[in-house]
């Protein structure tokens, strides 16, 4: 028996072995030289040739950097610490919250029902760290009466009647009734079949809740990133203790076990020290992360390392954007096939085929759609709230920060089984960045990060950490004036600023 789990051992071995090197191969873009190489940390860029050196350096080599400050653009969004964020925010809208998975956050798996500002009570007055605001799902908006949430968690929903009159899209309805009217204004030539509803879900989905309330004081993009297509601007607010108090619970290391079936060595999700962890992941869009409150410590790794990520999914392409495509298969049952700008293949192709193509080509197009939708119907008896988006690495936090282990026994004894589990991993090349309020992090797509939060001493904040961060659609161009280089997204996103534009003006009326 151990021979032949030996064997399968070697052979994963290899493949990922394999694999790596073709990834290697594959990116053209940022790699740290060393096994720990210190971040850039650049001023905001101002003026045109400093927005040009930025987009350059970092942008177009795809290579994260610190920013020292943060432009006056977005300034607002240092007002959104604990102590003021209820005077810009309403209490009363209903929002899906995260729930602490196995000692840490990420996976999404478990999310609970409450209002914005009973999950303000429970962080800051109950100090409860188990509890997590990160980005909202369209599937899983609580507001559209089709929420629910697992039996075991029933006791823990908040159950209320909630009243939702202050809450942005019951207000805005109004601000899209006069849509019809300002459209016949619009060129027509660019003009899309629009409407109320796709306009309301637009703006929402570029402007997550509860953000979706300051749409008219923060900015759909910074200026000196204005070039870049916004996908979503998220608020992550939580609590931990502060990275100075050591006396973080690491009661969970009792639970090491290399034999662990679910292949996690019992560690879970927790980190040593204390903190809270995101869990090691990739995204799919370049990142600007805008501390607020607390800290956050950023563990990254260059995409050409994804073989040493071992991640959930198999991964299917690597793009040299950083974008990383994954098989649809039972390790990924949600999956659709992306292209290296991130857009899904088969939404592309159905806006193709409204335009003139041979018979060839059609054929192609249709045969793909048609697969994608086969896979989409096959996955709705899926229950994904079981499963770890497949950009996620089976390598535990812990195991990232294994030299933060103070029992050195224990250590060498996590060290060992880790390197049988993730043999590759230990040869991954990384940056560690600290991030405070007043700094912010650009992160290119498909670098992965594991992100551990903390809070602060200062008794206004109680220990709640917050950060606001922007989405970008991952450029493909080489050039500012040519970031795209097909219509596809800048034509998608024209839909977006009419709807802005439109609710806007209406609010200035």
């Amino acid at each position: 028996m151990k021979r032949q789990v030996d064997e399968l051992q070697s052979g994963k071995s290899k493949i990922a072995l394999d694999l790596d090197k073709k990834l290697q191969s594959g990116y053209n873009g940022y790699v740290p030289p060393e096994f720990e190489t210190e971040i850039d940390t650049v001023a905001v860029p101002k003026t045109d040739q400093q927005i040009e050196d930025f987009f350059q350096k970092y942008v177009v080599s795809r290579k994260p950097c610190k920013i020292d400050g943060v432009p006056d653009d977005i300034s607002f969004l240092q007002k959104l610490k604990p102590s003021k964020i209820r005077d810009y925010l309403p209490s009363e809208e209903i929002l899906t919250i995260e729930k602490k998975n196995e000692g840490g956050f990420g996976s999404g798996a478990r999310r609970l029902k409450m209002s914005f500002g009973q999950f303000l009570d429970k962080i800051m007055e109950e100090k409860d760290t188990g509890l997590y605001l990160t980005t909202q799902y369209l599937e899983d908006d609580p507001n559209n009466g089709d929420y629910s949430t697992d039996e075991e968690e029933k006791d823990q929903v908040l159950e209320e009647d909630f009243e939702t009159g202050s809450i942005t899209f019951e207000n805005l309805h109004d601000d899209f009734d006069d849509l019809e009217e300002e459209d016949d204004e619009v060129d027509k030539d660019d003009e899309e079949s629009d409407d109320q509803e796709e306009y309301e879900i637009r703006v929402k989905e570029l402007y997550q809740s509860p953000m979706t309330n300051l749409v008219n004081v923060v900015p759909e993009t910074p200026k000196f990133l204005n070039y870049l297509i916004p996908q979503q601007i998220n608020l992550w607010i939580g609590a931990a203790k502060p990275l100075a108090d050591h006396s973080g619970d690491d009661s969970w290391l009792a639970k090491f076990d290399p034999n662990d079936p679910k292949g996690r060595l019992g560690l879970g999700r927790n980190v040593p020290g204390g903190g809270s962890s995101s869990g090691l992941h990739h995204d799919h869009a370049d990142n600007l992360y805008v501390p607020v409150a607390g800290r956050k410590r950023f563990t990254l790794f260059a995409p050409c390392d994804a073989a040493k990520m071992y991640t959930v999914g198999d991964i299917r392409q690597f793009f040299p954007s950083g974008v990383i495509d994954y098989f649809n298969n039972k390790n990924a049952p949600l999956w659709r096939q992306l292209r290296d700008d991130g857009a899904i293949v088969a939404e592309v192709y159905k806006t193709l085929l409204t335009t003139s193509l041979d018979d060839e080509l059609k054929n192609k197009y249709e045969e793909l759609i048609d697969d994608d939708l086969k896979k989409q119907l096959r996955s709705r008896d899926v229950d994904a709230r079981e499963l770890d988006p497949p950009s996620f690495s089976t390598v535990p936090p812990s195991v990232v920060h294994l030299g933060d282990i103070n029992n050195e026994k224990l250590r060498e004894s996590i060290t060992k089984a880790a390197g049988k589990l993730w043999p590759s991993f230990s040869g991954s090349h990384r940056i560690s960045v600290d991030l405070k309020p007043g700094e912010m992090l650009y992160l290119p797509t498909g670098w992965f990060h594991e992100v551990t939060s903390y809070g602060n001493n200062d008794k206004s904040d109680k220990n709640v950490h917050v950060a606001a961060n922007y989405w970008f659609i991952p450029p493909t161009g080489q050039s500012r004036q040519r970031v795209y280089l097909d219509d596809y997204w800048p034509n998608d996103y024209k839909i977006t600023q009419r709807a802005l534009s439109a609710l806007r003006s209406q609010d200035l009326e």
